[in-house]
């Protein structure tokens, strides 16, 4: 069992000039329904440009989870530009990672760890692969994670005597999902944004989700090769659940 109150993750940057940002983040980090409009910028608040498929309603919640949750980071990011030059440090429970890199592809990083372990009851989906979380992912180790990470979904609603969803139609539905949210999110940080590394990071976002939507089974005809090998046809008396 998982405890509860140790999975955190570091993000320390190190600019070229000297700046130093440091963020602790904890992959469970409840929050009220209800908070304190007093506390927050304008720009978190749930009616604040709400994303167009968000379910949540604003007589149950006051503020986008999301918003709440990379709050300081947009703050503290808001006077740096995207290809400014930095170190970024990344300390997990099991390992630490060290790139160098520009402010856009470390932010990039830390913001998508953020969305997908916050409240927000469609990112939250991501939650099972943001526990393994990779920092710097490429395109394919992307695809690989996503698409295993939901096929174990899929096989734990079998063990439950549910239909697995082996033609991936729930994660393609999932990733024209994400492609509303980081279009509309993109919106909501835009007054929260003096430079541009926030808007470049969510509009990568947006592009990734964008790629995925519309061609992910191009991208996993590419990875067929490594698997197309593996012993996996079974007798049929041994495919069937026991």
């Amino acid at each position: 069992m998982f405890d509860k109150q140790e999975m955190f993750i570091e993000y320390m940057f190190t600019m070229d000039d000297g700046k130093m940002l440091h963020y602790k983040i904890n992959f469970y980090r409840p929050r009220a329904d209800i908070l304190d409009k007093a506390d927050y910028p304008a720009w978190t608040e749930l009616g604040f440009k709400q994303c167009g498929n968000c379910p949540l309603n604003l007589q149950d919640y006051s503020h986008c989870p999301v918003g709440i949750d990379a709050k300081e980071i947009i703050l503290g990011f808001r006077e740096i530009l995207s290809c400014s030059a930095t170190n970024v440090r990344v300390i997990t429970p099991e390992r630490e990672y060290f790139k160098r890199c520009d402010a856009q592809t470390g932010l990039r990083a830390l913001i998508g760890f953020v969305m997908a372990t916050s409240a927000c009851p469609i990112l939250s989906r991501m939650r099972g692969m943001a526990h393994y979380h990779l920092p710097f992912a490429s395109i394919d180790e992307i695809v690989y994670r996503v698409t295993s990470s939901y096929l174990l979904g899929q096989y734990y609603i079998y063990q439950e005597g549910g239909k697995a969803d082996l033609a991936l139609k729930g994660l393609k539905k999932h990733y024209k999902d994400m492609l509303t949210l980081n279009y509309d999110f993109l919106q909501r940080i835009r007054a929260a944004s003096e430079a541009d590394s926030n808007l470049d990071v969510l509009s990568t976002l947006f592009s990734i989700s964008s790629l995925l939507s519309v061609s992910l089974e191009q991208h996993l005809q590419k990875l067929k090769p490594l698997f197309i090998d593996m012993p996996t046809h079974l007798p049929e008396d041994e495919l069937e659940p026991h």
